[in-house]
């Protein structure tokens, strides 16, 4: 019932940044506004969650918490039902995504082929628009949209090339076959495969496999994923993606020790924290969610008008600082200066790290919904969701090894946490310092609310690049017979 739960969970997530990924591309302007807004209603309903969760887990029945989020998922159905989201049929949205195309090529045809003179051509990035002086006939409305679309499409002449628009359907209708997209994503297509095989062979390595291959197996699926991705999805898209899955696999997840250490009754550690269920997962997380809802407030009104770079290093200096606190609880260092342990926990990692955690995400977020290309928008945050978990994956993979041969601990009567602090030194403080000059590498100089490049945003894969280079040469060397359309016999 779990994995059906967080499956239903992960197909609305995606579908729904797939969505507001075009609203963005869209409407630029209020797009880190857009993301704030949605992340702090999950903030919102984290908190309610954590509020319910926690007494029952002190109460002994943790499963209930299951069944109430059945059911609240099952609410889901009627935004769907009810197209509450406002979606356009698929035949709409690949029309204007065809027009779109057709008025871009069409753009940089004529800068191609004409110079760019005083008084006869001129491109306003600002205003989205090819602006004439005196050669023009007359003067162009500026267009509706912003940001970084090249067109607006109020611009485009749909009686002129509705003809040209050709889409497949089946089933009467019922159903659209987007060739073109397919076709101009098939590197998209063959990387997914990939990636599922990834995860259904770590999945076995944790299963079956001794720590010696779950380490073998976990660097050798990470590389063949981060190389193949860098060949089947677009560069830019793809820079992103990888810092994000860096940043993720350098800071190490050790949650099995720290979550013991904290709530270790007085048998197991006689001098420790002794958390609750009630506090560590209520208390704690409802606080944590609170300090997440800053951290969306932060973004939306301080960092958004901050480049991706100076945002992103930022959050990942104060992530490290926060670590501290947990090393201090685990020396005890906090009783010695009479700051007891749930003070001491609320004022460090609860807050400080869920404030990261956002203003963390967030820029990364923003900037692949502006990256996604046009028409497979679901598809490629599907790609980017699985790459990131993978990440996740990654790091708790290397912690558990860690705890297990390098700095063992042991967790039942008589407990030693006494390597504790030496794994949250190198994988909380020393490891997440490598993803700083990564971000230089990696991720673009532009400020959060500036527009991307569109070459950026419909850019080809290597390997797409390199299927369309054959299908061209194949082409070259046959002689198709030119047939007239059906619509033009008579």
């Amino acid at each position: 019932m779990i994995f059906i739960s967080v499956f239903c969970i992960a197909n609305i997530d995606v579908l729904s940044e797939g969505h507001y990924s075009r609203l963005i591309k869209r409407h630029p302007a209020p797009g880190a506004d857009l993301i704030s807004w949605i992340w702090a209603l999950i903030m919102v309903g984290a908190i309610i969650a954590s509020a319910i969760q926690g007494p029952l887990s002190d109460l002994g029945r943790p499963t209930i918490g299951i069944f109430i989020s059945a059911g609240l998922q099952a609410l889901c159905v009627f935004f769907f039902i009810f197209n509450w989201y406002g979606e356009k049929k698929n035949l709409v949205e690949r029309k204007e995504d065809y027009l779109f195309l057709l008025k871009q090529e069409s753009m940089k045809a004529r800068t191609d082929s004409e110079p760019i003179k005083e008084g006869v051509m001129v491109y306003d990035i600002r205003t989205n628009k090819i602006e004439r002086t005196s050669s023009a006939p007359h003067d162009e409305p500026a267009p509706r949209n912003g940001g970084n679309e090249l067109v607006s499409f109020g611009e485009l002449d749909d009686d002129a090339i509705e003809g040209d628009f050709v889409t497949a359907t089946c089933l009467c209708g019922i159903f659209g076959v987007n060739k073109e997209i397919i076709s101009r994503n098939v590197s998209v297509a063959v990387y997914g495969v990939i990636m599922t095989a990834g995860v259904v062979a770590l999945t076995v390595l944790n299963i079956m496999g001794t720590t010696e291959e779950l380490l073998y197996g976990c660097v050798g699926i990470s590389f063949v994923l981060c190389a193949t991705g860098f060949l089947c999805i677009p560069m830019t898209i793809m820079k992103a993606n990888f810092f994000g899955w860096c940043q993720l696999v350098s800071y190490i997840l050790i949650s099995g020790g720290t979550d013991n250490f904290y709530m270790s009754d007085a048998e197991c550690l006689p001098n420790g924290p002794h958390f609750t269920q009630t506090f560590y997962n209520t208390v704690g997380a409802v606080i944590g969610n609170v300090a997440g809802l800053f951290g969306v407030y932060m973004f939306a009104r301080v960092f958004s008008k901050q480049s991706y770079r100076v945002t992103l290093i930022c959050t990942i200096l104060v992530q490290v600082l926060a670590s501290v606190f947990d090393i201090i609880i685990v020396e005890r260092w906090n009783l010695y200066i009479g700051i007891p342990d749930h003070a001491m926990y609320i004022m460090g990692d609860a807050i400080v790290y869920e404030v990261c955690y956002m203003l963390n995400y967030m820029p990364l977020n923003m900037l692949i919904s502006r990256l996604c290309p046009k028409g497979c928008e679901s598809t490629m945050f599907a790609l980017l969701a699985s790459f990131s978990n993978m990440g996740a994956s990654t790091s708790s993979t290397i912690g558990a090894i860690l705890m297990e041969t390098v700095w063992p601990i042991s967790s039942s009567p008589p407990c030693d946490f006494s390597n504790l602090r030496w794994l949250l030194i190198v994988g909380h403080l020393i490891t997440p310092l490598i993803s700083i000059p990564l971000v230089f590498l990696l991720i673009p100089g532009t400020r959060i609310c500036d527009p991307i490049d569109p070459k950026d945003v419909e850019a080809l894969s290597i390997f797409q690049k390199w299927l369309n280079k054959f299908d061209a040469t194949s082409n070259a060397h046959t002689k198709p017979q030119r047939k007239p359309l059906p619509d033009s016999e008579e």
